[in-house]
């Protein structure tokens, strides 16, 4: 899973960078958050809502019928997990895409503060 650092502000939440993206939290969520997105909730095809973000391929690894696509970005390093097969050039120019629901938050400590809805799950 891919752990980024963030902070509890009035919309959502502030990642490294200073970007917010809008998230509905707890009204009892801590400040200081850790967002977790599994490999593939990354995308390089943007859908509406979609966040974008900008990087540089640091490794590509082909695995079976899936691409590994290591990326530095703003927010940290981030592994995407695309499918088929991706070429890739080490230190080119890569954008990202991920929709803001389907981040994990956890309280920087440690502890589940949000999870993504699931399809077909009533709340």
């Amino acid at each position: 899973m891919n752990l980024m650092a963030a902070e509890a502000v009035a919309g959502g939440v502030r990642v490294q960078g200073g970007e917010v993206w809008a998230l509905q939290l707890p009204a009892d969520a801590p400040k200081r958050l850790t967002l977790g997105l599994r490999a593939g909730g990354l995308r390089v095809v943007a859908r509406p809502g979609d966040v974008a973000l900008p990087g540089r391929v640091e490794l590509a690894e082909i695995a079976g019928s899936d691409t590994f696509v290591h990326v530095h970005t703003l927010v940290g390093e981030l592994v995407a997990q695309l499918t088929g097969v991706h070429v890739c050039p080490l230190g080119d120019p890569i954008t990202l895409y991920l929709q803001p629901d389907s981040l994990f938050v956890f309280d920087a400590g440690g502890p589940l503060v949000r999870a993504p809805a699931r399809p077909g799950r009533v709340h």
